[in-house]
């Protein structure tokens, strides 16, 4: 029965329960409750509990300690605080458990992913029947499904008989973790992964992935493709995708490859920027300000080049998207070539799934054959209800507040900022080294490069003041940034470890920015003065 009294009744008592736990919503933490035992069941019940109940439990038993996104205090990580539109649509056809499978399946709700597919293709300005999107469940599955694209375009056989032990995947240095996750899930290898080296600003260097592509096929190996930077985390560092389109039909032409490699781009957090597509600069009608404005510039000029891959990848979940995790979106420049994961060309029996029932039928391209309708629609309200000029303020905000925090950490005796050159909404900070002059970031990289004892010291400084500095402190007082052990390495492969401070809060402007700033300095007076005693 649609809109049933009893599920909507229930969430209206969540919710009010979340309320009564969560009592400051301001807070950067959902507190703790004092001295509270847990009170859910350890074991299924022989006979079934009251619902309100179960629901009060769970939410003071396991929605304690979690971090609140809608905080602007908050600045642990890259998620997405949630669009109220995209929250109720999600909630709604989770009401009617839709599945975005087949029209036979999903009435409608197909149609939203077609039209989230529509307006990523006007984004990056290619005809709309040209480009295809998937969603899936983040951006691991955006670079699964690139990887096995670019599997099946370059050896047609691996879907029956298994990929050849002469096979590569090339990405960056830079790169995110998920790539060499991907390749051994898909039997690639995590070995058979070659990394291009990156330059300062973390970009993958052209020649070394030149040099090393032709080693590899000089040897008799298979290139599938190259997945590069869209902007990761830590620096969001885009690389120039023009440069290795070049690269790619040079290797072709000179090996005579029967196929070309694929090119995909990691660009889950970055893709936002593409929302800068037809603003005027000049004129400025956002009154964007005028400071940053080269910084968004610089880095919509590299994500623009996006159009001239094969794919691409969209987190709606992180950073400035709006929707609840998880909601990625795999986007191929060419829809024509997402045939080539037809489960159905490889005979796999689909039973009562496919063309027959559908119009549509993305169950024969996709990894999943679940797929909840709510994604596509969390997405599409998400982005109906922003609008390009709402995600561009929203991104300039982000911006503007970053560059005011990174400005006040350079002025602090004990903080160095560790991502000077990042274009993007993050901070990443390590504890100065005691001296006479503090050192900026590319000082202070010199200093350690042959100082294996003066890096482990600052390692060990950053990660113990999040530990006991940091965790220990109640929900408001606690600053609300993460740590990263590994965000940077060194020339000689040493890792440089940090504190990781993320704006994704609509809210964050100018105030709260000086008051964190205020609250790290007296955080770490405390820690040192308690070090020293």
């Amino acid at each position: 029965m649609i809109g049933a009294d009893s599920s909507s009744l229930l969430f209206k008592f969540g919710l009010k329960t979340m309320r009564r736990v969560f009592k400051k919503s301001h807070a950067p933490w959902i507190p703790t409750i004092e001295n509270r035992k847990t009170e859910t069941p350890n074991a299924i019940p022989e006979d079934g509990m009251v619902p309100e109940v179960v629901v009060s439990n769970i939410v003071k038993d396991f929605f304690v300690g979690a971090p609140n996104w809608r905080s602007p205090e908050l600045q642990y990580n890259i998620c997405a605080p949630v669009n109220a539109a995209s929250q109720a649509v999600l909630s709604l056809s989770q009401e009617m458990n839709i599945h975005n499978i087949n029209n036979d399946f999903s009435g409608n709700c197909l149609m939203a992913e077609k039209l989230v597919s529509e307006m990523m293709a006007d984004l990056i300005n290619l005809p709309r029947e040209r480009v295809r999107a998937l969603f899936s469940f983040g951006g691991t599955a955006s670079n699964m499904y690139a990887m096995k694209l670019a599997i099946n375009n370059a050896i047609p056989s691996a879907g029956k008989t298994g990929v050849p032990s002469n096979t590569y995947a090339m990405i960056t240095e830079k790169a995110h973790f998920s790539h060499k996750t991907v390749a051994d899930w898909l039997g690639i290898g995590v070995d058979r992964v070659i990394q291009i080296k990156a330059d300062i600003e973390s970009r993958s260097i052209i020649e070394d992935a030149e040099s090393k592509a032709r080693s590899i096929l000089e040897r008799g190996g298979i290139i599938i493709g190259f997945f590069l930077n869209g902007g990761p985390f830590y620096d969001f560092a885009i690389d120039d995708i023009k440069a290795f389109v070049n690269l790619r039909a040079k290797l072709v032409s000179d090996y005579k490859i029967s196929f070309l490699p694929h090119i995909h781009v990691d660009s889950v957090i970055c893709w936002i920027w593409l929302m800068f597509n037809s603003y005027d600069f000049i004129s400025n009608p956002l009154k964007i300000p005028e400071e940053i404005i080269p910084i968004i510039k610089k880095q919509f000029n590299r994500i623009k080049e996006i159009k001239l891959a094969d794919s691409w990848g969209v987190d709606f979940h992180k950073g400035l998207g709006g929707c609840p995790t998880p909601c990625g979106l795999f986007v191929s420049n060419n829809r024509e070539e997402l045939l080539l994961l037809s489960k159905s060309k490889r005979g796999i029996d689909t039973h009562h799934l496919g063309n027959d029932w559908s119009f549509d039928d993305p169950s024969d391209i996709t990894l999943e054959t679940s797929r909840s309708a709510g994604l596509p629609l969390a997405a599409l309200a998400s982005l109906l209800t922003m609008g390009k000029n709402g995600f561009r303020t929203f991104l300039a905000n982000q911006i503007f507040a970053t560059k005011i925090f990174k400005d006040l950490i350079k002025q602090s005796e004990h903080f160095i900022v560790g991502n000077e050159k990042a274009l993007g909404f993050n901070t990443m900070i390590l504890v100065a080294p005691k001296g006479a002059v503090k050192p900026n970031w590319d000082s202070f990289l010199t200093m350690v490069e042959n100082d294996e004892q003066l890096l482990a010291s600052v390692n060990e400084q950053v990660k113990s003041f999040y530990n006991l500095a940091l965790k220990e402190n109640d929900s408001v007082n606690r600053l609300g940034c993460s740590f990263s052990r590994s965000f940077y390495n060194t020339k000689s492969g040493k890792t440089v470890s940090g504190l990781k401070y993320c704006f994704v809060s609509p809210h964050i402007n100018s105030e709260i920015v000086n008051k964190e700033v205020e609250k790290l300095e007296k955080q770490f007076v405390k820690f040192y003065e308690n070090r020293k005693s």
